[in-house]
């Protein structure tokens, strides 16, 4: 029964392989993973709501007091970049916490058929923890950067670096060394890859809309109220109970990100095993030691 419940990662597979075995994964596993994500990287997903909340307090709540004043914009615009700049913080951290419990979660349930050993999840995360946060960081500039030129880069290199996470937990490999790999393990496999991203990216924000049906009916409503007022005030489009759903929407889609990072566990281990055949190698000298 164990048995036919166990996905082996390390094989090849075709996109609807690959999707359906991240929902597979999930499902079997959701509790024990969930629980370590909200215990490993909770406190980092609650500062990155709180930075969430001061940002749009500080943009959309502001909006009254443009124009008065001495100063109109001052406050205004030192309120709206420190909560930018602690906002990027949070989630740098947020996600650097996030890849590394779900892939080390991953790397434990492969090396050990299955069942995952929770020490070694938080070993790990706090062990690769500093690097991640380097490799976040660099690959969201390069994918930045991509997109300023043109957009059609942006795409690319996304889609080259989406496994760069799972090439640094799993290989062991170093921040530059899993970037610069990823090029090479993607090589004949790219619109493969680029095909099964769109996709899962696909569901993953129609999950998301799910989540968001409140904060736009609340919206929808208080336009229209909005537009029957004499005199409305903007700020008062944007009150407390539209930016409580909309952190909520906001914590909703910062936790089912997993199902990208699993989802990209799955496409390296693809391409891997189509350039390595690791998962074959092995699977033979199993084969071979137990006839011995």
């Amino acid at each position: 029964m164990l048995q036919q419940k166990f996905i082996n990662f390390k094989q090849q597979r075709d996109l609807g392989s690959i999707l359906t075995d991240t929902f597979k994964f999930l499902r079997l596993e959701y509790k024990k993973l969930f629980g370590l994500v909200i215990k490993i990287a909770g406190p980092a997903l609650l500062a990155v709501i709180a930075a969430y909340v001061y940002y749009m307090s500080t943009t959309l709540g502001s909006f009254g007091q443009l124009g008065s004043g001495p100063n109109p914009f001052g406050d205004f615009t030192f309120n709206t970049i420190l909560s930018v700049i602690l906002l990027l913080i949070a989630t740098m951290v947020f996600y650097a916490l996030l890849y590394g419990t779900v892939l080390h979660y991953i790397k434990s349930y492969v090396e050990n058929n299955g069942i995952v050993n929770t020490s070694d999840v938080m070993a790990g995360v706090k062990a690769k923890f500093l690097s991640l946060t380097g490799l976040n960081f660099l690959v969201g500039l390069i994918v930045v950067v991509g997109v300023l030129f043109c957009i059609l880069p942006g795409f690319y290199f996304g889609t080259v670096l989406f496994s760069a996470y799972a090439i640094h937990v799993f290989e062991n490999r170093s921040v530059t060394d899993s970037i610069s790999h990823s090029f090479e393990l993607i090589k004949n496999e790219f619109w493969i890859t680029l095909a099964t991203i769109l996709v899962v990216a696909m569901l993953y924000y129609f999950i998301l809309m799910i989540f968001n049906v409140p904060q736009y009916i609340y919206f929808f409503i208080k336009m229209f109220t909005f537009a029957e007022q004499s005199s409305p005030d903007p700020a008062e489009m944007f009150d407390w109970i539209y930016i409580a759903l909309t952190a909520f929407a906001s914590l909703c889609q910062h936790i089912l990100h997993t199902i990208l990072v699993v989802c990209g566990a799955l496409i390296y281990f693809n391409l891997n095993e189509r350039k390595n055949f690791t998962g074959t190698l092995e699977t033979i000298d199993r084969l071979g030691n137990s006839q011995e």
